[in-house]
């Protein structure tokens, strides 16, 4: 167990909507990629059951603490489908989600040149 597991959440310089948004697309790649297996596949679609089905651990009754319960579920549905992928899959997923976000750091696409005006009457000549 030497190998050091990576928080789900990111470090605290990123935006909790940066983050939960960059979260939902990892969610996202991953459930949409072949390599991942079966099974944690079942833990989102279980998860969205659960907040539409009419039965709660806590009743919805409850102003606030019925909807509580759902965005529990989750939540913990998304850890739990990330730690269940294989990590190597998630690390990659990560790694490229990484490099879309980022922004440009060299000038590769950039054309040097100059420009130079031309009077209309030299044109006409």
């Amino acid at each position: 167990m030497s190998e050091e597991r990576k928080p789900v959440v990111a470090p605290a310089n990123v935006g909790a909507l940066a983050q939960f948004v960059r979260t939902l697309r990892l969610v996202w790649r991953l459930f949409n990629d072949a390599r991942v297996p079966g099974f944690p596949k079942l833990i989102i679609p279980a998860a969205i059951l659960y907040v539409i089905s009419p039965i709660d651990l806590v009743p919805d009754l409850a102003l606030g603490l019925g909807q509580l319960d759902d965005l529990g579920v989750v939540a913990l549905a998304i850890a739990l489908f990330i730690e269940t992928c294989p990590r190597a899959l998630v690390e990659e997923h990560r790694r490229a989600l990484a490099t879309d976000d980022a922004p440009p750091t060299s000038d590769e696409n950039v054309i040097e040149g100059s420009a130079r005006r031309i009077p209309d009457d030299e044109t006409r000549g």
